[in-house]
């Protein structure tokens, strides 16, 4: 391909002549300009760009042929598949995945900043860190008629992020290391902005107490500017699984929180390799033979030891003192395969005068002869949570690494292992778990109780959106609590008076029965019909909506007591049918009609049956721990199935969407509705006895 037959492919792009002069002087662009035409792609402004813009040292093949697949659409996620210069198309498409935001994700996250007042700066600086990959043009183009040039201050509004231990936290500047090299590179590559990263083990599902964590990271990375990452501490492959992982996912989005990036601990398990033969060469490691029993037995023994004066580290192991060479060679065993499970581990060699528990040589790694589920590998040894916890909040520059508050005594050996490989330390600092009343979060003990990790009943984070329960009311909540270092049990109804608030904001109101009875009206079926287009005098209220014998508080339907048809008009009891009462009826559109005291509920016909799901909680005790769980659980009370009834237009209803359901309380459409037969199921959310 010669010059002038590269100027006219530039051409047919609408380049303009100076720009084709300037290109053609670039023997680099040139050169690549001829690898697309040799490819057969076509040549498109993204493909200019690339041969532009791309330095030698990438594989312009492999972009080249995302652009041709059209995978990469705009010149933000061009950039970054040039900075990054990934060698395996895999990877690159993974990027692209997790980087690719549709307009709608982020014109929601900017209005969501809108709604704060964010100033319309800061909006573009939290774009960029949050989703530093987008196609920009949406951002500004949202951004022209937005006049908040700086931030709009409430005085009335509280900063659950400035109470506290919080306000202690050193800035990532401030944080000091062992060397100025390590926190100056890390100050480079993050511009001093807050890291932070919400670090789950895909084992379970999230529960209201990672509600709290998840706030915390994502909201204190947020109020300075920068950024969080989802990693999975995914150490364990037997417990772990692609659909575990996707479901936090899930959760975490729904709640609002959108990642800078999603990694995980095994991202990283090549360097944990590697570091771990660094450890063994600088004599901080060594291979273990000892089984777990024996191994927790002579711990104890070593404390026991300790205490009277005697520090021999034989006690502790009696492999403690294998020269180093030894050591490298059995640690290859092992990555080899010739350990069993439990054979063999590598034991940090740690500082024995601590009187910390974790620093007596804790596990660094062990033999799991399983493929791992997100690297489709087996590695024979895999890290374990002291170890890669640490080394991946490293090496993703988390700047503060939040835990609750029983990792506290891992804080030793967190920064023990961060100095002796020589790598930035994060600030590390715990809080308090979120407890609630009349429950328990443990996912162990709720599997033994035979209930699905999305059970309404309980408070994941999936039961309690299967529950209706709205995910501002879960953000709000968390965030009231406050920050200490101080365990105590919330009041669950402290936690309904929230769901109360946003649901009220929220949800439809419609009218839905049991028990029906049917009243017949007195009234002529014309005016009926032309005043509010209904075809028959039969109509049907909730059974709990007439008292034959009422009590003196009772204000509804009596034989003594007219009521109220909302909407309708006014019925007083005439007679009892065979099948129901006969009422008198008279319109709201009538002269002689006078407000009652009292309106009630009702509906057409009874056409419209749905199934409801009447919720309540699942343990008797306010703290269910303390009376032993097993035995205060009240499964059979907590759930009863009973058929309500409706008017038609809830046959449009959706899965999650929200009713009030008047005098009933908050209803919720559950997955399990069968839409195409008109069978639809309702979770009660929340009743309105206590919020009236």
């Amino acid at each position: 391909m010669n010059k002038e037959q590269i100027k006219e492919l530039l051409k047919d792009i609408q380049l303009d002549e100076g720009k084709i002069d300037n290109v053609i002087k670039k023997q680099h662009a040139v050169d690549n300009i001829k690898t697309i035409s040799d490819l057969n792609y076509q040549m498109t402004k993204l493909q200019y760009s690339l041969c532009c813009s791309a330095p030698k040292k990438v594989d312009i093949r492999l972009i080249a042929k995302l652009i041709n697949e059209g995978l990469v659409k705009h010149e933000s996620i061009l950039k970054g598949l040039i900075k990054e210069d990934f060698k395996s198309e895999d990877k690159a498409k993974e990027f692209i995945k997790q980087n690719d935001f549709s307009e709608e994700e982020i014109l929601k996250k900017i209005q969501k900043l809108k709604d704060e007042y964010v100033s319309q700066n800061l909006i573009i600086k939290q774009m960029r860190n949050s989703m530093p990959y987008i196609d920009f043009k949406i951002v500004m183009d949202s951004l022209k008629d937005y006049n908040v040039k700086e931030e709009v201050k409430n005085e009335n509004k509280r900063d659950w992020l400035s109470e506290g231990l919080l306000l202690n936290l050193k800035s990532p500047k401030d944080n000091k290391q062992v060397t100025n090299k390590l926190l100056n590179d890390h100050l480079a590559r993050t511009k001093g902005v807050v890291v932070t990263r919400f670090p789950p083990e895909p084992n379970g599902s999230l529960h209201i107490g990672h509600a709290f964590a998840i706030n915390l990271s994502f909201e204190y990375a947020k109020k300075f500017g920068g950024y969080t990452y989802l990693r999975f501490d995914d150490t364990n492959p037997r417990n772990e699984s692609e659909e575990l992982t996707n479901n936090i996912i899930k959760d975490v989005e729904w709640l609002g929180f959108i990642p800078y990036k999603i990694t995980a601990s095994s991202d990283h398990f090549e360097e944990m390799i590697e570091m771990s033969k660094k450890l063994i060469k600088k004599n901080k490691a060594y291979i273990c033979f000892l089984d777990g029993e024996e191994l927790k037995r002579r711990r104890m023994k070593f404390q026991e030891e300790r205490d009277k004066g005697n520090f021999d580290p034989s006690i502790l192991s009696p492999y403690r003192m294998t020269p180093t060479k030894v050591n490298l060679e059995e640690f290859e065993k092992m990555l080899q395969g010739k350990y069993a499970e439990g054979k063999a581990c590598l034991r940090f060699k740690m500082d024995l005068e601590s009187k910390n528990p974790l620093m007596l040589d804790l596990v660094g790694a062990r033999v799991i002869d399983m493929e791992h589920h997100r690297r489709k590998k087996n590695f024979m040894v895999y890290p374990t949570y002291e170890f890669a916890l640490c080394v991946a909040d490293s090496l993703e520059d988390v700047t503060h690494s939040f835990c609750s508050r029983e990792f506290f005594t891992r804080q030793e050996s967190y920064h023990w292992l961060l100095r002796e490989l020589e790598l930035y330390e994060p600030v590390q600092w715990e809080f308090r778990r979120l407890n609630l009343s009349n429950t328990i979060l443990s996912k162990r003990k709720l599997n033994a109780l035979g209930l699905s990790f999305d059970d309404p009943r309980c408070y994941s984070i999936a039961g309690m959106r299967r529950r209706g329960i709205p995910p501002s009311a879960i953000n709000k909540f968390v965030q009231s609590v406050g920050i200490t270092i101080s365990d105590t049990i919330i009041d669950v109804k402290i936690f309904e008076s929230f769901i109360f608030t946003e649901l009220f904001k929220t949800s439809k109101t419609t009218s839905c029965i049991t028990d029906p009875i049917k009243i017949y009206l007195n009234c002529e079926k014309q005016s009926l019909y032309d005043y509010f287009k209904i075809s028959s005098k039969v109509i049907y209220i909730d059974g709990s909506d007439f008292m034959e014998k009422p009590t003196d508080d009772f204000m509804r339907l009596t034989p003594y007591n007219s009521v109220g048809l909302i909407g309708l008009g006014e019925i007083k009891f005439k007679k009892f049918e065979n099948d129901g009462i006969r009422c008198d009826f008279i319109s709201v559109k009538s002269e002689v009609f006078s407000k009652p005291k009292k309106f009630i509920q009702w509906i057409y016909n009874l056409d419209f049956k749905v199934e409801l799901r009447m919720y309540s909680s699942l343990f008797k005790s306010f703290n269910p721990e303390e009376v032993g769980y097993l035995n205060d659980i009240d499964l059979e009370n907590s759930l009863k199935v009973v058929d309500g009834y409706c008017n038609s237009e809830i046959l449009e209803s959706k899965p999650e969407d929200s009713y009030q359901f008047i005098r009933k309380g908050f209803f919720c459409c559950d997955k399990d509705s069968d839409f195409d037969k008109k069978k639809l199921v309702f979770n009660k959310t929340l009743g309105l006895k206590n919020f009236k």
